[in-house]
């Protein structure tokens, strides 16, 4: 009679108010509650969620409802506000340094992606904490592959250049990254000046770098602007991302009615609608990711109080191409181009809410800023969205950034890996 009690009692005790059989979590456990769930995904988001954490990993992600938390189970109380994955900026010229990136997580980014770097660095992006706490998760993809002579060298430097010459140097050149470490890879093809452009390569030997670089599991991310190396190099040879934004190219005639339109930017789509958006819809439907680095291109004309007409233009046009681009289903990954000038280690606010004026939701730019961002990375599987198995990196902020992106500001818990790294309280 005794056991029978008992079975009745555990019985009782795993069933919700409902009827419904409640999950049991595990007493080792720490869970996020009282708070609204974003799991990154792009779904809606689960108004009385809980995120379990395991070890360095989530266990399970649900409504609070459903779930018993045992007495003695680690409880953090999100007090109502927003529950996320930890944010990633997935295009950053970032310390090689694990102190360098501890800015970054204590302001709720967990991760950067490293797109440019010297191989003397590659070393040092090894350690993910510091003696003072953790730092941001690094991942990189070393020096910018690009053509003997070719960008970034005559601007930044030719140490932050990986150059080659044919199909098979590419090859090589990839297999070296990656045997170093490498996540991804990146390539540059940026002709410049046209009165006196830059060596880039050519169709062939971007197409060893892709095909080197597909057959060992990480994808081959673009420094470009112009249409017509997306169209001729990049779309042929199944480069996965593009960074910063193709633009419409126009003849002098062109932007000469451009310049003189009443409405300047609504004038040069209308001039260029039918041939760009057919590209964009080719980047949509061969699933090209872009990283568009609007702060890096705009932001500090967006800050200015007081713009020029030349000035509104230049933002309005590049917002809009990420519009076009995203309105067509293009997919849109977060990543802000620091350090550059201006732009500053930690929250990537700026670089969010030009994404909103592009006409992005919240709900989306989070979603650039998490799932997407750890595409390009090169982490889909391991970061991203809050779901079973993943990397138990996970940010509390005080709002709802689906009301507002500016909430992101507030970051009041962030734990990277299962571990508690920043507090408010």
């Amino acid at each position: 009679m005794m056991k029978y009690l008992n079975t009745v009692v555990l019985f009782l005790l795993v069933l919700g108010g409902c009827g419904s059989r409640q999950i049991v979590v595990p007493e080792e456990a720490v869970v996020l509650v009282n708070g609204r769930v974003i799991d990154g995904s792009g779904r809606s988001p689960i108004p009385d969620g809980i995120v379990v954490i395991k070890g360095a990993r989530i266990h399970a992600v649900g409504v609070r409802g459903d779930f018993l938390i045992p007495e003695g189970v680690r409880v953090i109380d999100a007090r109502g506000g927003s529950i996320l994955p930890g944010i990633i900026n997935s295009h950053t010229h970032s310390p090689a340094d694990a102190e360098g990136r501890r800015e970054f997580l204590l302001e709720g980014v967990t991760t950067v992606g490293n797109v440019g770097q010297r191989l003397d660095q590659l070393d040092e992006f090894e350690p993910e904490s510091t003696n003072d706490g953790p730092s941001a998760r690094a991942y990189w993809a070393g020096p910018i592959i690009t053509a003997p002579g070719g960008y970034p060298g005559p601007v930044y430097g030719f140490e932050y250049c990986w150059e080659v010459a044919t199909a098979s140097e590419g090859r090589d050149a990839v297999a070296d990254l990656l045997d170093r470490g490498a996540s991804m890879i990146k390539i540059a093809l940026a002709p410049g000046d046209p009165r006196n452009p830059w060596p880039v390569l050519d169709l062939e030997r971007v197409q060893a770098i892709v095909d080197e670089a597909h057959a060992g599991g990480v994808l081959v991310r673009a420094h470009v602007f112009e249409p017509y190396l997306v169209e001729d190099i990049v779309l042929p040879a199944g480069v996965d991302a593009i960074e910063h934004m193709p633009f419409p190219i126009l003849t002098e005639e062109e932007e000469t009615s451009v310049l003189e339109a009443a409405d300047p930017c609504t004038q040069l789509f209308e001039v260029a609608a039918t041939e760009y958006d057919s590209l964009l819809q080719r980047l949509v439907e061969q699933d090209v990711v872009i990283v568009p680095t609007l702060d890096q291109l705009v932001g500090r004309l967006y800050e200015k109080p007081e713009k020029t007409a030349v000035e509104q233009i230049v933002i309005d046009v590049h917002l809009e191409t990420v519009r076009r681009f995203h309105a067509l289903g293009g997919r849109v990954a977060l990543g802000n181009d620091y350090a550059n000038v201006g732009i500053e280690a930690g929250m990537p606010i700026m670089e969010m809410t030009l994404l909103v004026e592009a006409g992005l939701t919240p709900l989306s730019v989070i979603e650039a800023s998490t799932r997407e961002a750890a595409v390009v990375c090169g982490q889909r599987k391991t970061l991203g969205t809050l779901e079973p198995g993943k990397l138990a990196d996970v940010i509390v902020v005080a709002g709802d950034p689906l009301q507002d992106i500016q909430a992101m500001r507030e970051v009041v818990v962030v734990i990277k890996g299962g571990e508690l790294a920043y507090s408010k309280d």
